[in-house]
């Protein structure tokens, strides 16, 4: 097999590429990463999860460190992103590779429609306070960082127990416990800098998060004031039984579901063409927890 160097990335097959983002993803998600993440993933022998390891080693020398008491490899403390640029929709794409996820269609096997996608400004993600952020929630620890609220003039130093990222669809952002607020809530990666684990410092547990449990059920439906044709079409557009969808989210994650869908109480415009859909249980919909 031919050594992979640091100049050769370019050249790197479509499929290994992929494999070995996967590996950096996980390297840097989870602070750690075994031969299963390829073999489990992609239904690669362990042979071949070997090489493509050794072929990552060879592009970057400085990121894998194997930790022989717990048979893993770690980043090394010069660890810098190769195949990863820190855009949110890479990121994306890497955790649809998953288990349990559908996989995308690579690409149509003949001439197919023309299709244009727009897409919002991508968000970019500094990888380093990804990592720090992601395996102190992967782990179970605490982290110390430094915050930019959009409350307060200055950033300030607070420390969290970090256990889910979350994409808004918008953004990512950090549930975890506050203790300077000493409650669950929820912090934008763009804001935070200067990341500094505390591994020996445990953190708040995850099952004691009520919001993050608790499930809560959105009724939406067609705004009353549209003529009944367009009521129709709406309906079947949304997908809607009796003029009504219900979707299932949790109480965290609520506000951004609205924001998402445009269906926020507060925020509804007052020409029904414009506000096609609205909440027909608006009680539900109560902000907590924001930064």
């Amino acid at each position: 097999m031919t050594t992979a160097t640091t100049t050769d990335l370019d050249d790197l097959k479509w499929d290994l590429r992929q494999r070995l983002k996967l590996l950096e993803c996980t390297l840097l998600l989870n602070g750690w990463v075994r031969t299963q993440a390829l073999t489990e993933t992609f239904g690669i022998s362990r042979a071949q999860a070997s090489k493509d390891f050794a072929v990552y080693q060879a592009l970057a020398p400085e990121n894998l460190t194997y930790n022989r008491s717990q048979k893993y490899y770690e980043p090394g403390e010069c660890f810098a992103a190769r195949l990863l640029s820190g855009r949110t929709s890479e990121l994306l794409d890497v955790l649809g590779a998953l288990p349990g996820a559908d996989r995308p269609v690579v690409a149509l096997a003949a001439a197919g429609p023309n299709v244009e996608l727009l897409r919002p400004l991508e968000r970019e993600l500094d990888l380093d306070i990804l990592r720090a952020v992601s395996a102190a929630a992967s782990n179970g620890h605490r982290l110390r960082v430094e915050y930019q609220s959009m409350r307060r003039p200055e950033p300030r130093v607070i420390e969290l127990s970090p256990h889910t990222l979350v994409f808004s669809g918008f953004r990512w952002h950090l549930r975890a416990y506050s203790h300077e607020h000493e409650e669950y809530r929820d912090f934008v990666l763009a804001r935070m800098a200067n990341a500094e684990p505390l591994p020996n410092r445990p953190g708040a547990p995850r099952e004691a998060d009520a919001d993050w449990f608790e499930e809560v059920t959105l009724r939406v439906g067609v705004h009353p004031e549209l003529p009944a044709a367009q009521q129709g079409v709406t309906a079947a557009d949304y997908g809607m039984v009796d003029g009504e969808r219900r979707v299932t989210v949790r109480r965290a994650l609520l506000p951004y579901l609205l924001r998402l869908m445009q269906i926020e109480p507060e925020r509804e415009h007052p020409d029904p063409l414009i506000q096609q859909i609205c909440l027909l249980n608006p009680e539900v919909a109560i902000r907590k927890g924001w930064d």
